[in-house]
């Protein structure tokens, strides 16, 4: 049902309020939305790191901005990146925070003329709606630059009982750090939340120091409805003029978003069993919840439990044959379980949904080495940088697949020199801190160039640190490496 707004008259001129579009306009292609999106989003910047936000007013050359608390926490003097690149300093005092939500606005002046973001209502997105999110992913050990990124994605969770700092909406986007405080679109390109939290269970939101193209994905990202933007406004800004909308519904009853929302927030915070019993309870009161099961998979498969998780995958993937993500990571359990024929069958099932994903192709290749596959491994790593150059993890990999391929063929000449691999794994750039790949890279890197024991004790470190993370695969591959090199 929809619900109803409560906007001001819109005046002509000099101020601009969030204009409402009605509920029934046809749905835009992804395109509109993103060029929507993109005249909206700005990049938040200071010497603390990187955020987005989304133009909500206009009020003569005032600006207005829409953002997370979190981007804007520090007492930065911080810079504001329109879409016409123009860059506006900002300091402490054009920011307000909101009391008890993540939620923050940012001024700037500038007489130029920005487009505002068009208000939306969150109550108008159930689960499987379409979804969209804008921003400005931070400088990573996957990106070299900060450029806008748009990823469309479906709501899994618009759930009643937020969270302590207001997030309450939950969807399948594939976002990254320094995209938070960007916009959530709707498919009539409305605004109806602000992103504040990334997908991925290993990492915190906002961490540059972590590559996210390896990690497993959750699904998981948060953002704050706009009606609790709206409604949470601080009492200075309420000259802004921007509206209201209804709240949200209370919560009667529970529901199955509402329980999804909890165990989420439970396994980021890695309490696997509150999660579980969270995520069992939303699946009992919709057992086709499709996203449910893939998350208590990850539950089990934290907990070691690889029967249960790939029980709860297998379940994900017959309600939703076109789960990508769930094929990827009942994938991942069947490798760690050394089912690797199984793993492989996963991989190319995903491959035929989503044929150009590094990540999957990745993996894939560890399956293949692992079972001894060595020349297809290296055809599908190549193929993976090609997808994306800047996949570090595949550029290792090719190093240990080759010393593995050389050694096993006695010196095969169509095997890159010990030269060559020196020189490709040099090359190497921006490995994830204190994590196995970048002691295998250390570890080849110095058995390579004549210092075994230094670089056979890195990689026993690599093999420790894998298994101790439960990626035996990985760690069944750096033992074969040990062993080879040890012969040498």
């Amino acid at each position: 049902m929809h619900k109803s707004i409560h906007l001001p008259t819109i005046l002509f001129g000099t101020a601009t309020a969030l204009v409402w579009m009605q509920p029934h306009t046809l749905a835009m292609s992804a395109a509109e939305v993103s060029q929507l999106a993109k005249n909206v989003t700005v990049r938040i910047s200071s010497p603390g790191g990187i955020g987005s936000g989304v133009i909500v007013n206009r009020e003569g050359n005032t600006y207005t901005v829409a953002t997370a608390a979190h981007v804007v926490d520090l007492p930065n003097t911080y810079d504001i990146q329109t879409p016409d690149q123009q860059t506006h300093k900002i300091n402490t005092t054009n920011i307000q925070k909101f009391k008890g939500v993540d939620l923050a606005v940012v001024q700037f002046t500038s007489s130029q003329t920005y487009a505002v973001a068009k208000m939306g209502d969150v109550n108008d997105a159930p689960e499987g709606t379409s979804i969209f999110v804008a921003g400005f992913p931070a400088r990573t050990l996957a990106l070299t630059e900060s450029i806008y990124n748009f990823t469309e994605g479906k709501v899994t969770a618009n759930a009643t009982q937020p969270l302590a700092d207001g997030y309450a909406l939950v969807y399948s986007n594939s976002t990254l750090p320094g995209m938070s405080g960007g916009p959530v679109l709707d498919g009539q390109g409305r605004l109806i939340a602000i992103h504040g939290r990334a997908d991925t269970a290993t990492i915190k939101p906002q961490d540059e120091e972590t590559n996210p193209d390896i990690y497993i994905k959750t699904g998981f990202n948060l953002g704050i409805p706009i009606n609790t933007f709206l409604n949470s406004l601080p009492t200075t800004l309420a000259s802004l003029n921007l509206g209201t909308l209804d709240p949200r519904p209370a919560a009667h009853q529970p529901s199955a978003a509402n329980f999804y929302l909890q165990g989420g927030d439970k396994l980021k915070r890695r309490d696997y069993e509150g999660a579980i019993a969270n995520f069992s309870q939303a699946i009992e009161l919709n057992p086709e919840y499709a996203e449910a099961y893939y998350s208590r998979s990850l539950g089990y498969y934290r907990q070691r439990n690889s029967a249960k998780a790939i029980e709860d995958l297998s379940q994900a993937i017959k309600l939703d044959p076109k789960y990508t993500q769930a094929y990827v990571q009942r994938g991942v359990v069947k490798a760690n379980s050394r089912n690797t024929p199984g793993s492989l069958s996963d991989y190319r099932q995903a491959l035929t949904l989503s044929p150009l994903d590094a990540t999957i192709l990745y993996r894939q290749s560890l399956s293949q080495a692992h079972l001894r596959q060595y020349q297809v491994a290296l055809m599908t790593l190549n193929r993976a940088i090609a997808v994306n150059p800047r996949l570090a993890e595949a550029k290792v990999m090719k190093g240990v697949i080759q010393i593995l391929q050389d050694n096993s063929r006695g010196g095969n000449p169509a095997t890159p020199s010990k030269t060559k691999t020196i020189a490709e794994l040099e090359q190497v750039r921006r490995l994830p801190f204190n994590s196995a790949i970048t002691d295998i890279h250390k570890g080849l890197l110095s058995s390579l160039q004549g210092d075994q024991q230094t670089g056979l004790r890195l990689l026993q470190s690599a093999a420790f640190k894998a298994q101790r993370k439960g990626d035996n695969q990985l760690n069944d591959i750096i033992r074969a490496m040990i062993l080879k090199l040890s012969r040498r």
